[in-house]
């Protein structure tokens, strides 16, 4: 069963033998995949064609008797006294006790016996598992392989890999000619698989079965005659097999045939699969070897001849092929073997210089042993797992440290990181670890950093007001002489406040008057002031207030501790108040400097906070690349994760990328949801993406999830997901309009409160699609009115082309050709593909001939492109373009993609002369760039 290529070569074999011309072919490969099966095939063939065929199989037993194997080749042909040999006649076999040089003349005379034997008919020896041959025949069937050219005798030899044996003379004499062709069968495919096992059962197994049995044995044709025995043995028919009763009885066999197929090997063989096993994917040698306790070639032909037996997968990396075998090789070690195995790997990638979490991931797998070195190893893989926020595998670090033990001098400092990093994991057992670690702590700087973390766990264990009387306690411990950590500690209460519980961090507030006297003179009032922001923005009290605190924020220049998260939080504040110039501004700042050096969250939250911006003024392009480099900085579980994905998808969305939003949207759901703010985004983003698909009821339901989650946390604010105007659109195609207008008016009170011109006008423009006549003209003019003169093009777009449809309906055309043409020009500067298809169509329908809009050439490029072509023309590279304009190099090798296919030029040599090439100008915008 696929062997025609084995089958061919020893068919050719045959035929040099059959016209005189001797010949020998080397078959080398594990237990159990067949080679015993072509050596009879071989026979069968050659016995056909009238050649004569001597037949000998080595056994451990006979390793060690003199001539044993050519006796079991020869022995037969000697006692026949009718061969009518001429002399020399019948040699007798010598003995060889004892002797140490070679018995050539006895080789030879043995040769020539064989010579004439061949004179009558071609002979053909097969040789099974040579590798248990004597030393005496492996010898004279060497020399006789050498002596072959010109003679009508083919040899052909099969040997196991791996043995366990040291390589004979005869397969070393044999591989070292390369006339002599080597042989390696391989496991059987899943056809194969399926074709072998019908053969065995007399009826074929139903497909998917197959595929099982297939999965399960990796092919290996000695597994599978296990596995049709065992078939057999339960007495259904085959056909009626169904998948899972093959998988229970695939897992019975190789429990009793792996063993025994391993153990046909050396011991090295088993060792290797142990270690492969035990380790569940190893990359290189020098690590298997170690684990393995073998020397480097020894394990190197171990594992060759695991993959040739298809047990496992060829590497590197290696691993099981199978869950089953990975299953019975499990059992077969027992847990301390196995943890043996993985202890010895975890120091063999120590002194092999492999990354800390590699190693420490090792260590999760092994018994406490009280190592010294593994402490250190886990909690710098913990710090490395904290500064990838991946708290789950940080808190495995830090349990599987403290449970070595540490040193009594560690321990708090390990119980401590670890109830920093189960605050948000499990809480209940923060707040215990963590309490802990207190009592009896004097330091105040200790209390300080732990008491926030030990209050935000109390928090989301529902003893809020215990977490208010635990910083109340310490706010009193620290004194009015050390307002900085004050300062400080009132900045992260309010925050771990704002996680769960708004109103208390409100109440907080007004009873201690912390926002008071704040004229962010020090580093430590510049972070509460941001966080006043943060809050004043997070539950919509008002856009001025919050960005008066931001600015006092930001008012002072110079060198503080946490620069970045008292920007970030300030430019949220200021993103949402509408001042997106100076929101943009302060990202850039960011993104330029030192970005790297922020933790993972922060690099992703400023990455997807630019994209907003970006895709607030217009660049949508540009709001597509910096979200998917937030993306890409923020894998699922991260907390920042739902809000970069939302930026990509309401990019994609304007792009008129439907099926690419399609796939985001699903993707998305790989993360399970969780209770961050940022979630609320996502929830719109999907809702958004229904819509446009025209799936109004899964819209409904995101946007009820993102309503719960907003209104639940005091985060309802419409400047940041207005989702009252999306389920009034929403509601509005399913008929509802009255719950339509509801939902509407409540959304632009909020927004009147809330006071931000960008926030106002989306709710006025919900307001005027859902009305008709005068009333959609009013509501919508007043919203275009808000717009004009702010960087918000993208909504400015929007609302002039709802604008230009409700004058056509009212009969007011010119306006209504004015305000669509605007459209269209922003549309088309942004990219928006969807929103200028819309605004070129209502351009029609009044009777307008718009000019045909351009997709190449100069006025094809938005603002952004036109900056970067027109900086990359001076000559300035991309990093230096990137920091001119405060973005990342990939942006700028992204907008350059673009530049380089709207004006059909092949790279950056020819863009001075395309761009000044036309006299078509940029085209121009309602309002600059950086106008507010």
């Amino acid at each position: 069963m696929e062997r025609a290529t084995e089958l061919q070569m020893l068919d050719v074999l045959l035929g040099q033998v059959l016209a005189g011309n001797g010949t020998a072919a080397l078959i080398d490969a594990p237990a159990g995949t067949g080679k015993s099966a072509l050596l009879a095939e071989a026979a069968t063939r050659a016995r056909l064609r009238k050649a004569q065929v001597l037949r000998a199989r080595c056994c451990p037993q006979e390793a060690y008797a003199p001539w044993g194997t050519v006796r079991q080749l020869l022995d037969a042909r000697l006692s026949d006294k009718d061969l009518g040999l001429p002399a020399p006649g019948p040699a007798p076999l010598p003995e060889g006790h004892g002797d140490r040089a070679l018995p050539v003349k006895r080789f030879h005379d043995l040769f020539l016996l064989l010579l004439q034997l061949s004179r009558q008919a071609p002979v053909v020896l097969l040789v099974d598992d040579a590798h248990h041959a004597d030393d005496l025949s492996q010898q004279w069937l060497a020399y006789l392989a050498r002596r072959l050219d010109g003679v009508p005798i083919g040899l052909a030899v099969a040997t196991r890999t791996a043995s366990g044996t040291e390589c004979g003379a005869l397969e070393t004499a044999l591989a070292a000619c390369p006339e002599f062709p080597r042989l390696r069968p391989r496991p059987l495919s899943e056809l194969g698989t399926a074709s072998h096992l019908a053969g065995k059962l007399g009826q074929a197994l139903e497909s998917v079965s197959a595929e099982v049995c297939h999965a399960a044995t990796g092919g290996n044709p000695g597994l599978l005659d296990a596995m049709a025995d065992a078939i057999a043995r339960t007495g259904t028919p085959p056909p009626q097999i169904t998948p899972e009763q093959a998988a229970d009885i695939c897992s019975r066999a190789l429990l009793r045939a792996l063993p025994l197929l391993l153990n046909r090997h050396g011991p090295a063989v088993t060792a290797t699969a142990t270690a492969v096993t035990a380790l569940g994917r190893v990359t290189g040698l020098p690590l298997l070897a170690r684990t393995a306790r073998t020397a480097m070639p020894t394990v190197e032909q171990a594992v060759t001849a695991l993959e040739d037996a298809g047990l496992v997968c060829v590497g590197p990396p290696w691993r099981p092929s199978s869950a089953a075998i990975a299953q019975v090789l499990t059992a077969l070690a027992d847990d301390r073997t196995l943890s043996a195995v993985r202890s010895r790997a975890a120091e063999a990638l120590r002194d092999l210089g492999a990354a800390t979490p590699q190693i420490a991931d090792m260590l999760l797998l092994t018994t406490p042993e009280g190592q010294a070195w593994r402490v250190p190893v886990l909690r710098e893989a913990a710090r490395i797992a904290d500064e990838r926020s991946d708290l789950p595998a940080a808190g495995a670090y830090l349990r599987r440290a403290l449970a070595e033990p540490p040193e009594d001098t560690d321990r708090s400092a390990l119980l401590a990181r670890l109830g920093i990093a189960e605050v948000h994991l499990d809480p209940d057992s923060a707040v215990s670890h963590l309490r802990t670690v207190l009592e009896g702590e004097e330091d105040i700087r200790v209390r300080v950093t732990l008491v926030p973390h030990l209050a935000e766990a109390l928090v989301r264990t529902g003893r809020a007001e215990a977490a208010v009387t635990l910083l109340d306690e310490l706010a009193g411990q620290i004194g009015e002489d050390d307002r900085e950590t004050l300062y400080r500690l009132w900045a992260q209460g309010i925050l771990v406040f704002m996680e769960e519980t708004p109103h208390v961090a409100d109440a907080w507030i007004a009873r201690d008057n912390i926002a008071d006297d704040l004229d962010g003179t020090s580093p430590g009032q510049r972070l509460l002031l941001a966080v006043l922001a943060l809050k004043t923005t997070l539950t919509g009290e008002c856009s001025h207030a919050a960005a008066d605190f931001a600015d006092r924020a930001l008012a002072r220049s110079g060198p503080t501790e946490g620069p970045a998260l008292t920007t970030a939080f300030a430019t949220v504040a200021l993103l949402h108040a509408g001042r997106l110039t100076d929101a943009a501004r302060c990202c850039d700042q960011l993104l330029g400097d030192g970005l790297h050096r922020q933790p993972v969250p922060l690099q992703s939250f400023f990455m997807a906070m630019r994209a907003k911006i970006s895709h607030r003024t217009g660049d949508i392009a540009s709001a597509l690349s910096l979200g998917r480099q937030a993306l890409a900085l923020a894998p699922p579980g991260q907390r920042y994760q739902p809000y970069a994905t939302a930026q990509v998808l309401h990019a994609l969305l304007d792009l008129g990328a439907g099926e690419e939003a399609e796939h985001a949207c699903r993707t998305s759901y790989q993360s399970p949801a969780g209770c961050h703010w940022s979630w609320a985004c996502l929830h719109a983003a999907r809702a958004r993406n229904h819509h446009v698909q025209g799936n109004h009821h899964a819209a409904l339901e995101e946007l009820e999830a993102c309503a719960r989650l907003m209104q639940d946390r005091g985060y309802d604010n419409p400047a940041l997901v207005p989702w009252r105007s999306h389920a009034a659109l929403v509601h509005q195609h399913l008929g509802n309009h009255a719950t339509a207008m509801d939902l509407a008016d409540e959304e632009l009170v909020r927004a009147r409160r809330w006071g931000a011109p960008h926030t106002i006008a989306t709710s006025l423009r919900t307001l005027g699609r859902l009305q008709t006549g005068s009333d959609a003209v009013t509501a919508l003019s007043e919203a275009a009115s808000l717009l004009q003169g702010t960087p918000a093009r993208r909504a400015l777009a929007h609302t002039l082309t709802d604008l230009g449809e409700a004058l056509h309906t009212t009969g007011r055309l010119a306006d209504a050709r004015q305000a669509l043409r605007q459209a269209l020009d922003l549309a088309d500067a942004s990219g928006a593909t969807p929103l200028s298809e819309r605004a070129h169509r209502a351009l029609l329908v009044t009777g307008a001939r718009p000019r045909r809009r351009r997709q190449s050439g100069v006025s094809a490029l938005t603002e952004r492109e036109y900056r970067i072509a027109s900086l990359a023309a001076t000559g300035m590279d991309n990093r230096a373009i990137a920091s001119a304009l405060f973005v990342s190099r990939r942006t700028v090798e992204f907008h350059l993609t673009h530049v380089y296919r709207k004006l059909a030029i092949d790279g950056r040599a020819e863009l001075g002369t395309a761009l000044t090439a036309s006299h078509v100008t940029q085209p121009s915008l309602s309002a600059p760039a950086h106008a507010e």
